[in-house]
């Protein structure tokens, strides 16, 4: 791969090579609670996903095409409205920023990222949001390199053949 790969939106004809590399960063991650419960149709439901955001005005994903025309990255954006007791109003939420790893240490995420702040600018926006895995500590740390502030963390708790936890008061 040429250090010289394009940051591009993804067209219709991407679909399945963003599915492949969807499944690969599922694959990556598939220690993650989260993660390890995929339906049956996930695949196809990603799929779906994807070709709203390439369709829909405030959605948009990026894409990392090298020289021959190959995929080796993406990045998923849109608009997301807040609570309404929340500024700012709006903003836009970052899913899946994914370099393969035979691309990764070029730059590349920074650029994907670049673009989506580009993008995010269009819209207005007044910040971005990077949701990463509570696990993932590659991620996160990158996150923070990159001025990314956590506010939140999300817990989840199976409720499903789970005995009552009773709390001492």
């Amino acid at each position: 791969m040429s250090q010289e790969a394009t940051i591009r939106p993804a067209t219709e004809a991407d679909v399945d090579e963003l599915v492949a590399m969807w499944a690969q960063y599922m694959r990556a991650h598939a220690l993650n609670p989260a993660y390890r419960m995929l339906r049956a149709d996930a695949l196809e439901t990603r799929r779906r996903i994807f070709q709203r955001r390439i369709e829909e005005a405030t959605g948009a994903v990026f894409v990392l095409e090298d020289e021959d025309g190959g995929l080796d990255g993406m990045i998923v954006c849109f608009v997301e409205e807040n609570e309404p007791y929340f500024d700012p109003p709006r903003y836009v939420r970052i899913q899946t920023p994914f370099v393969r790893r035979e691309a990764r240490r070029r730059g590349y995420l920074n650029r994907l990222l670049q673009k989506t702040f580009e993008w995010a600018a269009e819209w207005e926006a007044a910040e971005v949001r990077l949701y990463t895995g509570a696990d993932n500590l590659v991620a996160n740390a990158v996150a923070d390199e990159l001025g990314f502030e956590a506010i939140e963390v999300v817990r989840r708790r199976p409720l499903e053949n789970e005995p009552m936890m009773h709390w001492e008061d």
